[in-house]
């Protein structure tokens, strides 16, 4: 059987903006733990300007054509080695209903459109299966392509686009289920050993019929040595923050880059995860307890004792995480800039709580930084007329230009990342070229799961275009393009942009002119996601 997806120069099917907020907490096909989305929805395909196609026959080939005008050869060579990914989302079923996943793996890609091995850790309606994988891919030659893994015979098929050599956002381009994550090249010489030295972590784990408090969200430092991890960490467990000691055992590595940790906390609870090495500084988290889904990462710590200095210049941040009302009802950006007095001089704070956009806000307020790496950051927004108050973020500095960190606000369990931006000053001009975008969550559309990967072109000025890429809004796929609109950019790097048929709203932070991470602002959404710019082979 062979399945087409063509681009299409057109707006997105059944995409409208302006729609109700209460639509996220109170219709019935609102998202909730077990309701989002209320059913699939098959789109049309309209039009034809280029092909991708795939068979899923005995042997999973994909074949791919190339971009228009691009001189036709594919990029298969761009995809080659070992990759570790992790893919978060929801599978649908007739019976079962929605049902969420967490997964993570490595496979092993020849250069040539055969994924030769690879081990897959799937944790879905609280059991954890692993399994043996193979398949096959197809890149074109502008970067996008489709991968379809073979799992101990269920096909999991993924829209990609590669980002730059060893880095691969994508979408699960399933028919039944929606997810999003990436794929990053391991460094092998890596692999088989195991982790040591201090690496600051970062953890977020949700049960999936219940809404926050029944989150978590989990910030500190780990020192790994010899199977033994001692450290501290700063959460939000049922609701409430508390600073707590951790303590626990892990093993070594196999062959692939993966082993086991096991973390018990200073108040009795215990919790275990598959780790995965990407390289010697970097390991990713899989929950493998029965009941709750939850996912990390941890990176090695350098550059300690820190000191305020370390928040100048400028850090940008990004945050996502659950709220009382919505799994996934909260996404926030923003930049701001602590001086070595601990006052925090500028700064601007995007958010959308549980579908309300909150604009554009600018910040005050302080922050301390602790020789560990343990930073306490007290942000005032200026639009408390929108029912925003002060916000405390609790980080861990994993070098003087980046950062972990948990929200303490009450009602949220939320955390993410911040990074030092890399430009004193940004302008229109600074996002100019091919860049790889990702977006994933839900709005206020029916069906409500929507997730992208592909292509947008900035053209340095104001014309900003999404090229080509993939959409599966609750299992109903399309591969579109041609959809235009307009950006700008403000000095301290917020992004502004609309894209017509895509989003009204869509803001960004830049940490350079390469990258920013995104969320949009279209009234009931949540969605969230990153743009960088592409670096092909």
């Amino acid at each position: 059987m062979q399945v087409v997806f063509p681009i299409v120069t057109r707006v997105e099917p059944h995409t409208s903006f302006g729609a109700n907020v209460n639509h996220i907490s109170t219709s019935a096909n609102a998202q909730s733990a077990s309701t989002r989305p209320s059913g699939l929805t098959k789109h049309c395909l309209w039009g034809l300007a280029l092909i991708f196609s795939f068979s899923l026959g005995c042997d999973s080939t994909l074949s791919v054509a190339p971009q228009s005008g691009g001189g036709g050869a594919q990029l298969d060579g761009s995809l080659e080695g070992n990759y570790s990914y992790t893919l978060g989302g929801n599978t649908y079923d007739q019976t079962a209903g929605v049902v969420p996943y967490m997964r993570a793996g490595t496979f092993v890609a020849d250069g040539k459109g055969h994924i030769t091995s690879g081990t897959d850790d799937l944790v879905q309606a609280g059991v954890l299966s692993t399994s043996p994988l193979t398949g096959s891919y197809a890149i074109a030659d502008d970067g996008t392509g489709l991968v379809s893994l073979d799992i101990s015979g269920t096909p999991l098929n993924l829209a990609v686009t590669i980002l730059s050599p060893g880095k691969v956002n994508l979408i699960q381009f399933g028919a039944n289920a929606t997810g999003a994550g990436q794929a990053v090249l391991q460094d092998t010489t890596a692999l088989s050993a195991a982790p040591n030295g201090t690496f600051v972590f970062r953890l977020h784990s949700y049960l999936p019929a219940a809404l926050s408090p029944g989150s978590v969200s989990a910030v500190g430092a780990l020192t790994l040595s010899g199977g033994v991890v001692n450290g501290r960490e700063d959460l939000v467990r049922s609701g409430a923050f508390s600073s707590l000691t951790v303590s626990g055992s892990f093993t070594a590595p196999d062959s692939t880059g993966r082993g086991t940790v096991q973390l018990t906390d200073s108040a009795g609870f215990t919790s275990n995860y598959i780790y995965r090495t990407l390289d010697s500084k970097t390991l990713t988290f899989l929950e493998a307890d029965p009941g709750p889904l939850g996912s990390g990462r941890a990176e090695a710590q350098s550059g300690a004792p820190f000191s305020n200095a370390a928040m100048s210049p400028a850090f940008v941040f990004r945050s996502r995480g659950d709220t009382q009302h919505n799994l996934d009802g909260v996404n926030s950006v923003g930049t701001f800039t602590c001086d070595a007095t601990g006052t925090v001089t500028s700064g601007s704070y995007d958010s959308v709580v549980d579908g309300v956009p909150i604009e554009n806000a600018s910040l005050t307020g302080t922050c301390s930084t602790e020789a560990s790496g343990r930073a306490t950051i007290m942000l005032n927004p200026s639009v408390n007329s929108q029912g925003l108050d002060s916000i405390q973020e609790i980080a861990w500095m994993v070098s003087s230009s980046r950062a972990f960190f948990l929200v303490n606000v009450s009602g949220r369990a939320e955390d993410g990342s911040m990074d030092q931006q890399q430009t004193a000053s940004f302008s229109s001009s600074s996002l100019k070229g091919a860049y790889s975008i990702l977006m994933f969550g839900y709005d206020a559309q029916n069906p409500t799961e929507v997730d992208r990967v592909g292509l947008v072109n900035f053209d340095g000025n104001s014309s900003v275009t999404l090229t080509n890429y993939f959409v599966n809004r609750s299992g109903s796929k399309d591969q579109l393009g041609g959809a235009t609109g307009s950006y700008s950019v403000a000095p301290n790097g917020r992004v502004t942009a609309s894209v017509s048929g895509v989003t009204a709203s869509m803001v960004a932070y830049l940490v350079s002119g390469s990258s920013g991470d995104l969320i949009l602002q279209d009234q009931g959404a949540e969605l969230s996601g990153s743009v960088a710019q592409q670096a092909l082979p």
